[in-house]
């Protein structure tokens, strides 16, 4: 399995903040108001929801024809910007620790993004990818029930 960044809820015990994975630290960052000035460059584009990376996981397991091979588990791509709008439209409450609309930051660049082929997920593996607003909205509902 060879996942891209990994986004999505928290399901186990974080005895701290700064125990997050690296991924969904961003996320974190963005609703604790630490970007407030600019949005971070995205860095990497692809990205996979970890319900999906796991699933990918077993069906690994399961189906025969799966064995012996590399699946790239990618759903697509995603910016900065595209989860600060995301949290602006779902969590209103956290309106005042985003950056402000007219922040600039953490868009795609200008020339556009690599491109990446996950046909063998998909039709090998059966993966149905989950879209970016679910990855998030279920995301930021994890680490509100951690305190953020």
């Amino acid at each position: 399995m060879n996942p891209p960044l990994v986004l999505g809820p928290i399901v186990h015990y974080l005895n701290s903040l700064d125990a997050l994975n690296t991924s969904n630290q961003r996320v974190r960052n963005l609703l604790q108001g630490k970007c407030k000035e600019e949005i971070p460059d995205t860095g990497t584009f692809i990205w996979v929801d970890v319900r999906d990376l796991a699933l990918a996981h077993v069906k690994a397991i399961e189906i025969a024809e799966a064995a012996g091979k590399r699946f790239f588990i990618t759903q697509g791509y995603f910016s900065n910007k595209e989860i600060c709008e995301i949290i602006r439209k779902n969590f209103p409450e956290y309106e005042k620790e985003l950056p402000g609309k007219e922040v600039k930051g953490g868009g795609y660049p200008d020339g556009g993004v690599y491109k990446f082929d996950n046909a063998r997920t998909r039709n090998v593996l059966g993966i149905e990818f989950r879209g970016l607003e679910e990855s998030i909205v279920d995301l930021v509902g994890s680490l509100k029930e951690v305190g953020v």
